[in-house]
Parts: C-alpha cells; sequence; structure tokens
C-alpha cells in the first residue's frame, strides 16, 4: 500500500526534487518564524522539526516531510534577504570565499520521527559589481538562503562545489531517500532522474 506524503514545504524548488523521489505527494507550507541563531546544524534540524511537526498535526496517518536550509560562513548565519540591498550585501560578503550549506531533514509519521542533515562547501564564484547587483536586483535571491542559488546557471554564482548538489539547491536526495525506505514509502532513486546525483558523495556505497 503507498502511503500518504506531505511535504511542509512552499519552497517550489522542494517540490521540484521531491518529485525525482515520489510519483505523489500532498504540499502544506508551514507557517514557522525562522529565527536564525546559535550553530547552524543545530539551528536547521530544529527548524525542519518544526515545519514537519507543525503540519504532522493536520495529518496524524501521514508521513510529513520538513527541511530547512542554512548557509554560514564561520559562526555567521545568512538567512534569505528580503530586499535588494540586504541581498546585495550577502552577496557581497561571500563572493570569491567559500561557506557552507546545511540543508535538514525531518520525516515525521505514525511510528515515530527520523532527522537527518548534509552539510556542503561552497566557493562562491567572484562576481563582478555588474552581475552581482543585476543578479539581486532581479529578485531571485529574495527567497534564496545566502541570496543564491545554485541552479541560477545564467549566473553562475557558484564555482566549487564539495558536496551534495540538491542539498544545497534545498532537500538532499540521496538523505532523504534513505529515510523515506526507513517509513516504508518506496522512493524511486533520484539519480533516475538527475545524472548528478550518480556522482554525489551522499550516494549510499
Amino acid at each position: 500500500m503507498t502511503r500518504r506524503v506531505v511535504l511542509a514545504s512552499a519552497s517550489p524548488r522542494r517540490r521540484e526534487l521531491l518529485d525525482a523521489l515520489l510519483s505523489e505527494f500532498d504540499v502544506e507550507a508551514a507557517e514557522i518564524p525562522e529565527d536564525l541563531s546559535g550553530d547552524a546544524i543545530d539551528c536547521a534540524r530544529q527548524l525542519a522539526y518544526a515545519k514537519a511537526e507543525a503540519v504532522a498535526r493536520h495529518h496524524p496517518a501521514a508521513v510529513v516531510i520538513g527541511c530547512d536550509t542554512v548557509v554560514f560562513r564561520g559562526l555567521k548565519l545568512y538567512g534569505k534577504p528580503t530586499t535588494v540591498p540586504e541581498a546585495i550585501a550577502m552577496l557581497r560578503e561571500l563572493r570569491g570565499r567559500a561557506h557552507q550549506v546545511v540543508t535538514a531533514v525531518t520525516l515525521i509519521g505514525p511510528e515515530g520521527t527520523a532527522i537527518d542533515h548534509e552539510v556542503s562547501t561552497v566557493l562562491m564564484a567572484n562576481l563582478a559589481d555588474e552581475i552581482l547587483e543585476a543578479y539581486a536586483a532581479s529578485g531571485r535571491t529574495l527567497d534564496k538562503a545566502g541570496g543564491y542559488a545554485i541552479q541560477h546557471d545564467d549566473v553562475q554564482p557558484v564555482e566549487r562545489l564539495e558536496g551534495c548538489y540538491c542539498a544545497v539547491m534545498g532537500l538532499p536526495l540521496w538523505t532523504l531517500h534513505r529515510l523515506l525506505e526507513l517509513f516504508g514509502c518506496a522512493p524511486k532513486r533520484p539519480d533516475e532522474r538527475h545524472a548528478r546525483c550518480a556522482a554525489c558523495p551522499a550516494r549510499p556505497r
């Protein structure tokens, strides 16, 4: 019997990524304030749990997926910019520098809870001022942690990646694949949809 799965996120990128694993799932956004403070990994895990738990209250028989992405460099955490000037400031701080991206995933079902995360290291490209400012002004950076998206190929904000591409995009597919198997959800393999997943360091060996 196919289990009902609910994604606790309004992100179109996460819906697109989850579609590689599951043919059918529901979506219900979790209205959780994203207060970024303390340790980045703990913060991402706590927010992912909070989102899953909030939606699981409405769907006690389903498997609910909560996730959260935090960009950080040292002790500084970068959330989603809310204005163009804020996005420009973030991009200027990160360009030409290495930083980390953690995406945590929580699954809550009738039988319990499971949580895991992936940490990737990103070297941002040393974007020229005019490119950086035009990118921020486009509005595409305002719902992205750190003010950029790895999949924006026209800008190519990432020069080098060490880790899981999908995790930086917002949902670590191999990590989620393993958790969905634990809950009996029979997910498809992500490398059947995305060639990049075949070489992902998070892929089971």
